[in-house]
C-alpha cells in the first residue's frame, strides 16, 4: 500500500512559531573525518510494501545539479523503491520559495530542502549567522561543511533551534566563496574605495564597514538583482561566482575582487528534512538517508556542482576583459581589521536575543575547530 505523510498546514504561521514538537530528534551521526574512507553501504532495507513520498525542494535548477539528482535516485534505488523520489524533485525552489523554506519544510509542504542560510540569520542565528561572519578563517568548502556539522553535533541548542521549526539537519554544504563584483571599472582594493558606491551586501556583518566608508547599501531579492544592476540602481554586490551564473549576472559585471583564496566568507546550506517524516520512517530507512547524505559524504555533491560553475563563470569574465583583482595579504589585513570588531556585536546581539551566552560558545568552538584543521 502507499503511505503518505499527511500534515495539515495552518493558514497563518509566523516564523517565530515553534513548529512541530521535535525534541525526539535523533542524535546526529558523528561528523566524518575528512581523511577517512567512507563506510561501506549498509545492506538494502527489506521491502515491506510500504512507500514514502520524498518531496524534494531544491533551490538550484536541474541543469546545474546532476550530483543532487544522482543522490536522490540512489536513495530510491537503495531503499528498494520504498522512498519514492521519481517525479518528486522540485528544482529551482518551485515547491517552496526561498523566504518560506523553514516554515514550509517544517510543516511538511516538502520533506527535504536545502536551506540557504544567508536568508534566515534573524530566525536561525546559531545555525545560519555565526559561521558566515566574514574572515572567520574557514578555507576548504568541504572541510567547512564538516566543521558546521560538528558544531551541530556538539551543541543541542543548534539542533533545538532547527527543531523549533520542525527540521532535522542531515548535514551541511557550502555553496560558494564570496567576494565583491562591480558594474564599474573604478578599481577597489581597500575599504575607502567603497566611497559612493551603492552596494548589495548579502551579509549584514559588512554594513558597519559600508556605512563608515560612505557606501550606501540595500537588500535586493536575488530575483531582482539583474534588473537593478542593469539599470544602475546598484553598483556592486557581495556574492559568489555561482550566484552570478544562476542569475545571469556575469555579463553585467566589469570588475571582480577576490578576498584571497578563500574569499570573505562561505555561504552554507543546511540539508534539512521534515522531522515528522524522518521520525516516521522505519529505522533502516532513517539510516539509509543519514548514510547517503552524511556518512557517505553526499553533502559534498552540491559543492562539486558549484565548483564547476565557478570555473565557468570566471572563465567567461576573464574572456570578456573584466578586471580580475585578488587582494594582497596586506590589503586583506586592512579589511579584516575593519570587520573583526563586528564579531562581538554579532555575538552580543544573538546572546541578547536568546538570553544566554550560547552564541559566544558556538563561535569559540568554531574557531577552535578551524585552528585544529588549519593551524593558528
Amino acid at each position: 500500500m502507499k503511505k503518505r505523510l499527511v500534515i495539515v498546514l495552518a493558514v497563518v504561521l509566523a516564523f517565530s512559531l515553534a513548529l512541530g514538537a521535535c525534541n525526539s530528534s535523533p542524535a546526529p551521526a558523528p561528523a566524518p573525518e575528512p581523511s577517512g574512507e567512507a563506510p561501506a553501504p549498509a545492506p538494502a532495507p527489506e521491502n515491506t510494501g510500504e512507500t514514502y513520498d520524498f518531496l524534494i525542494n531544491v533551490t538550484l535548477g536541474e541543469p546545474v545539479s546532476p550530483n543532487w539528482k544522482r543522490i536522490f535516485e540512489e536513495i530510491e534505488t537503495r531503499s528498494n523503491g520504498q522512498i519514492v523520489t521519481t517525479n518528486n524533485i522540485y528544482w529551482g525552489g518551485s515547491l517552496i520559495p526561498i523566504p518560506e523554506i523553514p516554515k514550509g519544510l517544517g510543516t511538511g509542504a516538502a520533506t527535504f530542502s536545502n536551506i540557504p542560510t544567508p536568508n534566515y540569520t534573524d530566525i536561525l542565528p546559531l545555525s545560519c549567522r555565526i559561521v558566515q561572519i566574514p574572515f572567520i578563517g574557514l578555507q576548504d568548502p568541504v572541510d567547512s561543511a564538516e566543521i558546521w556539522m560538528q558544531i551541530c553535533d556538539e551543541f543541542q541548542e543548534v539542533r533545538d533551534e532547527l527543531a523549533s521549526f520542525g527540521i532535522i539537519a542531515l548535514g551541511a554544504t557550502t555553496l560558494g566563496i564570496y567576494g565583491m563584483h562591480f558594474i564599474d571599472k573604478n578599481e577597489l582594493f581597500l575599504p575607502e574605495d567603497l566611497n559612493g558606491r551603492k552596494m548589495v551586501p548579502y551579509n549584514n556583518a559588512m554594513l558597519p564597514c559600508f556605512n563608515k566608508y560612505g557606501a550606501s547599501s540595500k537588500y535586493t531579492p536575488p530575483g531582482q538583482i539583474w534588473e537593478e544592476l542593469n539599470g544602475g540602481i546598484v553598483d556592486g554586490v557581495v556574492n559568489n561566482w555561482a550566484f552570478q551564473g544562476w542569475f545571469g549576472l556575469t555579463e553585467l559585471f566589469n570588475q571582480h575582487v577576490d578576498f584571497g583564496e578563500w574569499g570573505m566568507f562561505q555561504e552554507f546550506n543546511i540539508l534539512g528534512i521534515n522531522a515528522d517524516f524522518y521520525n516516521g520512517l522505519p529505522a533502516d530507512l532513517q539510516k539509509l538517508i543519514m548514510d547517503v547524505f552524511r556518512n557517505e559524504k553526499g553533502y559534498a555533491a552540491m559543492w562539486d556542482d558549484t565548483a564547476a560553475m565557478v570555473v565557468d563563470e570566471r572563465t567567461k569574465a576573464a574572456a570578456k576583459g573584466d578586471i580580475m583583482n585578488t587582494l594582497t595579504p596586506d590589503q586583506l589585513a586592512v579589511w579584516k581589521a575593519e570587520i573583526e570588531p563586528v564579531y562581538r556585536e554579532v555575538l552580543d546581539e544573538i546572546n541578547a536575543q536568546r538570553g544566554d551566552q550560547v552564541a559566544t560558545a558556538v563561535y569559540n568552538r568554531a574557531i577552535e575547530l578551524i585552528q585544529q584543521k588549519y593551524g593558528a
